[in-house]
C-alpha cells in the first residue's frame, strides 16, 4: 500500500477582531445582533488567553506558519 500525506488548511479570516490589533485596521463597526464593534472579539480573545500586544506586526496573523 503506497502512503499518502494529506495536508488540510483553512482560510484566514483577519476581521472582526484580528485586524483591530494590526497597525492599520479596518472599521470595527459590525452589523451582527450580538455586537456592533470588531473590538468586542478582542476583549474575548484577551478574556480568555490575556492580554494581545498592540499594534500587532503585520505577520502576526500567520503565527508560525511564515517560518
Amino acid at each position: 500500500m503506497k502512503e499518502v500525506t494529506l495536508f488540510l488548511c483553512g482560510d484566514v479570516m483577519t476581521g472582526r477582531g484580528v485586524d483591530q490589533i494590526l497597525r492599520h485596521p479596518s472599521a470595527r463597526q459590525l452589523y451582527e445582533s450580538g455586537t456592533s464593534s470588531a473590538k468586542s472579539y478582542v476583549a474575548i480573545a484577551e478574556a480568555a488567553t490575556g492580554r494581545i500586544a498592540r499594534p500587532a506586526d503585520d505577520n502576526y496573523v500567520w503565527g508560525g506558519a511564515l517560518s
